[in-house]
């Protein structure tokens, strides 16, 4: 008898603890509605917050880069509004990207085209072909970026708005 009125007093300690736990307590046994919400709320903030930081970042860097590039000159962008003063020496190419224009100002030069076609002479309206001269002080544009541009034999100074790269 005395075995079972332990057992009793036991049974009866443990469970007046989790009846009069307070709910969401730590010695609480059922988890209950509120803290499930609680905890899914806080993961899913910090989720975001985590996601928008680093978004925030990759622009940062991205601003960074851009900024630079105006402080540099720009003149190999594509964003640049002003025309690069560049000059190639005998055998140096300028390759340029889909609507760089250019100027030649002195110095003979010669097309770099494509299986698809030379540098349009906008002023003369008429499509240079690869290994053509081109005319100076005649406005030249680059319709595609398939490796178009321009080289010398000896040397020439052109005037170059848009991306390009001497090589």
């Amino acid at each position: 008898m005395r075995k079972i009125l332990i057992l009793v007093v036991v049974f009866t300690a443990l469970l007046t603890t989790a009846i009069f736990a307070s709910p969401g307590d730590s010695t609480d046994p059922i988890v209950v509605l509120s803290y499930l919400e609680q905890r899914l709320n806080n993961l899913v903030n910090s989720y975001k917050l985590d996601t928008i930081d680093s978004s925030i970042d990759s622009l940062q860097a991205k601003i960074d880069d851009l900024e630079d590039s105006v402080a540099s000159g720009g003149n190999n962008s594509p964003s640049s509004n002003e025309f690069a003063i560049v000059e190639i020496k005998a055998g140096q190419k300028i390759i340029c990207e889909s609507g760089t224009e250019l100027i030649l100002r002195q110095g003979t030069a010669f097309v770099i085209g494509s299986d698809l076609g030379g540098i349009s002479d906008v002023t003369k309206g008429s499509d240079i072909k690869d290994g053509k001269p081109i005319i100076a002080n005649h406005f030249m544009l680059v319709p595609r970026s398939d490796g178009r541009g321009v080289t010398t034999a000896d040397s020439a100074l052109f005037m170059v708005r848009g991306a390009h790269e001497v090589k």
